[in-house]
């Protein structure tokens, strides 16, 4: 057995033998993330050479699976049926992921789909690191030692318990295998970390080598980091719940994004806001990029280019909008739209499902004219309570589509009618959690709590972030409740309709309070939705299934 390096206080990274690795595997509908859908999700959770747990389950793609597909995978239209959608797998996988590296042979397909349909659901992608036991593989395994690097192939080779056979768990097992043959051969280079493996196929750059001991004195903790400039002003803003061991990884040959690489050579040094949570971390990331503008962040809050579609009061009907306004007046808005460029599309779909096709609302000066009092309520009750009517009138004109073999035209009112049922869900959220003066919610925790569990506490106010705590199992949350109601109160002097202008922020706390165990500590003011406002996907799949039966009621 080689020897290991010992790991000094100065080494960087996460020591493999602590490192947990999620390796995952996906069959699919095809090979387009954008078009294709994931069928079964396979994976096993690994840590030190042993098996913590495995995830395996079929997804309804919501579409035949084509023929080939089924020969390929053994995985049939009849197997899926009655499986759970991805709205509903997706979040239940990344519970299982947590906090680890994932995993996958040839992981750009993979993580591609789950990237892909994390954005479709409004699922927040984790950014986990990646490891492609592919592009490992063929560093460690030459072309004088095995024909090709396909899994089949490479599991032979090493002697692998279990033979890849195109089935989502057995081929995770089968990349298990493989990873853990990888690391042997690559042990006695010093791969020791997980940095290491993930840049094991590839060379750092020379800027990232001369820049490392930026890095020296980052803590093991949760919090935000700031590359800075020699005037100390933000160059690029991130966060991490383990802040040395990510601000490492700008250091390696992981690191491969041009914004970064650019960034670098002006870095002089990295400053830390240590976090009490990786929510709170969330958020202040975010407050940072809003206030400073970090020219190598992608983007930012930008409250100024949010998009509604707003329901006027009186005869004035439809029309853009890019502030979100008080709503006790009667009207509505839904949004923020995810570009200008479904305005006018939402806006035809909502006149004809409410008026009816052909008796579009005139227009005048970018407005909309002539809508009576009838038709403003129904625009109203399906902009924030009921979609049913609208999606009635979109599902029909899918089955008329459908049956007449114009796939594409069904195909984009399908979308059209996600896109209205995203913007009214979004808005749906944000009119409840804004209208809130405070909540404080608590769920089970294992982080960062003496004895390893208790509980975090999250204080909410008027949809923007006031506070967070955590409590060990054997003290009183309530407690702990009551004093984090004494915080944040400022919060709610900046609380605006829909939470506009800090939509991102209040998003990122929706995703934490809608997420399993949480529950109700203190309240003030009521947090609920409507008890119709069923503005998902399977609603329009419900509606859709009833127009190939018009006999039924």
């Amino acid at each position: 057995m080689s020897a290991r390096r010992q790991l000094s206080f100065e080494d960087l990274g996460t020591p493999l033998i602590e490192t947990t690795l999620v390796v995952v595997d996906l069959e699919t509908t095809g090979t387009d993330p954008g078009a294709d859908a994931i069928t079964e999700i396979g994976a096993v959770k690994v840590r030190g050479g042993e098996v913590l747990g495995e995830f395996r389950t079929f997804v309804d793609p919501q579409r035949p699976i084509p023929a080939y597909i089924a020969s390929l995978t053994g995985i049939t239209d009849a197997a899926v049926a009655g499986a759970p959608p991805i709205q509903s797998v997706l979040p239940t996988f990344l519970d299982f992921v947590g906090d680890a590296a994932l995993v996958a042979h040839n992981a750009r397909f993979d993580i591609s789909f789950l990237s892909a349909q994390a954005a479709r659901c409004q699922v927040t992608w984790p950014r986990p690191q990646v490891l492609d036991t592919l592009a490992l593989a063929r560093t460690v395994f030459r072309r004088d030692e095995v024909r090709d690097h396909k899994l089949s192939t490479l599991a032979a080779h090493v002697g692998a318990t279990i033979s890849p056979d195109h089935r989502a768990l057995t081929d995770a097992r089968a990349t298990v295998d493989v990873l853990h043959a990888i690391i042997d051969r690559l042990g006695p280079t010093g791969a020791s970390t997980l940095e290491d493996l993930a840049s094991a196929h590839r060379r750092a750059r020379p800027v990232q080598l001369r820049k490392k001991h930026l890095a020296e004195h980052i803590p093991s903790v949760p919090g935000v980091y700031q590359f800075l400039d020699a005037q100390g002003k933000p160059l690029y803003v991130g966060t991490s719940q383990n802040l040395r061991s990510r601000v490492r990884t700008y250091f390696t040959a992981a690191e491969s994004r041009r914004r970064v690489l650019d960034m670098l050579p002006r870095a002089e040094r990295i400053s830390v806001i240590e976090t009490t949570t990786a929510t709170e971390a969330a958020v202040r990331e975010l407050r940072i990029i809003g206030q400073e503008k970090p020219p190598s962040n992608r983007h930012g809050l930008t409250p100024e280019k949010a998009l509604w579609l707003r329901l006027e009061t009186g005869a004035s009907g439809l029309r853009a909008a890019r502030l979100a306004r008080d709503e006790s007046d009667g009207s509505a808005q839904i949004g923020p739209l995810a570009s200008r460029h479904d305005v006018e599309p939402l806006r035809g779909l909502l006149t004809d499902a409410i008026i009816g096709r052909g008796s579009s609302l005139e227009r005048a000066g970018g407005r909309t004219t002539h809508t009576d009092e009838g038709h403003r309520r129904r625009l109203h009750r399906a902009m924030t309570q009921d979609p049913t009517e609208v999606l009635d009138h979109a599902a029909a004109r899918m089955r008329a589509h459908a049956s007449a073999n114009r796939y594409e035209d069904a195909e984009r009112i399908r979308r059209l009618a996600l896109t209205y049922l995203t913007a009214a869900r979004r808005a749906c959220r944000l009119r409840a959690i804004g209208g809130t003066e405070l909540l404080i919610a608590a769920r089970p925790s294992t982080e960062g709590v003496v004895d390893g569990k208790g509980w975090e506490l999250l204080a909410v106010r008027h949809g923007r972030f006031a506070g967070t705590v955590l409590v060990p199992h054997h003290a009183d949350p309530l407690a702990a409740a009551r004093s984090l109601a004494l915080t944040g109160t400022g919060e709610g002097d900046l609380a605006a309709p829909l939470c506009q202008g800090h939509h991102q922020e209040t998003e990122i706390l929706l995703s934490w309070l809608e997420g399993p165990g949480v529950r109700t500590v203190l309240s003030d003011g009521s947090w609920s939705h409507p008890a119709r406002a069923r503005f998902d996907q399977d609603h329009l799949t419900r509606r859709f299934a009833r127009t190939a039966m018009p006999t039924e009621a």
